[in-house]
């Protein structure tokens, strides 16, 4: 196809360039010949001889039509009327087939006598191309057959080794890799020989040296399938010992979720009962101490003030067991309210400020900050937290009261320069009945827990820092509003 190509191109560039030469040649052969006759035809009229004739003009233009390279002859005055006008005889006076030449014909002294226009015929070219045509095609045709039996012989002898090679390397892809192939010619054929040989050779202990790592790893692997079908029936037993652990988990949590709650109503039941008679000898007390039914001795006000310490001390705690088993049993209900911050805090100051110890207490909250909080609710959480507070700060000390809006919430801060929790207690401080340093501050370990529920109950939520001998510092948030079961919403 190369060769093809390669001579149709070369041949039609050849044919072109001949064919053009010969063209611009006859083409100027033809108008000097074309000029020659108009010098003729101008030197006849140059004196106004024949123009007053116009059958002298028309035997005068048939004349000329019987010159061979002739085929049309007119002549025209200055106005563009059409004086002669001769056509050879057999002829037809196609534009595409003849040369035509226009030349103006004047006097002598400059006038403009008329145009004489004459076309001349190109049939001779056209047989000269056709004919060239011709052999330039034959002798191509010539060139491609030659070039075709020179490029089959010169494919046979370049092929015959490339075969071999390609016969050797489809045996090899097959799994012969013993194939060798002979060719001793020291080109790049002889090379390429060469190295196929070296590569089957090398593939071949390649292949070996693959077979024993695949015969070793088939051993491994069979010895850890082994290995894999023990551990296997190993988990098995795991998992259904894990399944019986499971299902004893399960009726153990059943049992103690049956014990908690035995043990709430246990508490509610207990509290309440308890709490009438203490509510009666409290008011006794109260009573008595009064001194509005007689003058006490002094003897008998120690004890009457002890008790009724006691009593405070045991109603309390009855309360907080009371107040947990209602939000746990979920019959605890608020009532929000807009209350403003820092008149209710300074009431809760009042209220939990010690007569035995020298804390102060101020307050950073500003005049104009308002929660929506249930007023016994916020009442307790601020109540548990400025008691555990003053609890675990010693003569001297001081807590800090903080609050702030921030984004839809009220930041609050009650922070205390107290003895501090150690790290490994922090997460527990909010679980039930558990008490940092047991016995020796007294208390039940439920107020830290029952405010976390109450904040919850809220919508917020509490967290501690707290530094070893430095203070701690409880944070708790409350929503800045309140949605509304209707789905309106309240600002404070």
């Amino acid at each position: 196809m190369a060769v093809i190509c390669i001579t149709v191109l070369g041949s039609f560039a050849f044919g072109y360039f001949f064919i053009a030469r010969e063209t611009a040649s006859y083409r100027s052969q033809l108008e000097s010949h074309g000029k020659s006759i108009v010098n003729t035809f101008r030197y006849l009229t140059q004196y106004r001889i024949g123009l007053s004739d116009p059958s002298l003009l028309q035997r005068l233009a048939e004349s000329l039509v019987e010159d061979e390279d002739v085929i049309l002859c007119s002549f025209s005055n200055p106005s563009g009327e059409s004086l002669a006008y001769a056509v050879k005889k057999e002829a037809t006076p196609d534009p595409h087939l003849m040369y035509q030449l226009t030349q103006p014909i004047q006097s002598e002294d400059g006038q403009s006598m008329g145009t004489l226009q004459i076309g001349l015929s190109l049939s001779p070219l056209t047989n000269k191309i056709v004919k060239m045509r011709r052999d330039i095609i034959l002798i191509s045709l010539g060139l491609i057959g030659v070039g075709i039996l020179f490029t089959l012989i010169l494919t046979r002898i370049l092929l015959h080794p490339i075969e071999k090679l390609a016969t050797a390397a489809e045996r090899v892809t097959k799994g012969e890799l013993s194939q060798i192939v002979d060719i001793q010619s020291r080109d790049e054929i002889g090379d390429l020989a060469k190295t196929f040989n070296e590569m089957t050779l090398h593939f071949k202990k390649s292949r070996e040296d693959l077979e024993k790592k695949v015969d070793e790893r088939t051993r491994i692997f069979e010895e850890t399938l082994e290995e894999l079908n023990q551990t296997k029936t190993s988990g098995q037993k795991i998992l259904k010992d894990l399944e019986s652990t499971k299902k004893e988990l399960d009726r153990v949590n059943r049992r103690l979720k049956d014990v908690d709650i035995t043990k709430l109503i246990f508490i509610g039941i207990a509290s309440h009962e308890l709490k009438t008679p203490l509510t009666i000898i409290k008011a006794n007390i109260d009573f008595i101490l009064s001194e509005k039914g007689g003058k006490l001795p002094e003897y008998l006000k120690s004890y009457l003030l002890s008790i009724q310490r006691n009593t405070n001390r045991i109603q309390a705690r009855m309360d907080r067991m009371l107040d947990l088993t209602r939000l746990r049993s979920g019959r605890l209900h608020f009532s929000l309210e807009p209350l403003n911050l820092s008149e209710v805090v300074r009431g809760y100051i009042h209220e939990v400020k010690p007569k035995d110890k020298n804390i102060s207490i101020p307050l950073d909250i500003p005049n104009d900050l308002y929660v929506f909080a249930d007023r016994n609710g916020l009442h307790d959480i601020f109540f548990n937290l400025l008691s555990n507070a003053i609890k675990f700060t010693s003569d001297g000390g001081q807590i800090k009261i903080i609050a702030r809006r921030k984004d839809d919430v009220i930041l609050h801060e009650i922070q205390d320069s107290g003895i501090g929790i150690p790290k490994e207690k922090i997460e527990r401080v909010f679980d039930e009945f558990y008490q940092v340093e047991i016995g020796k501050h007294g208390g039940t370990g439920l107020g830290l827990a029952i405010t976390k529920r109450l904040v919850e109950e809220h919508g917020g939520k509490i967290w501690v820092e707290s530094q070893l001998g430095k203070g701690t510092t409880f944070y708790f948030t409350i929503p800045h509003s309140m949605e509304k079961k209707n789905g309106s919403v309240l600002h404070s």
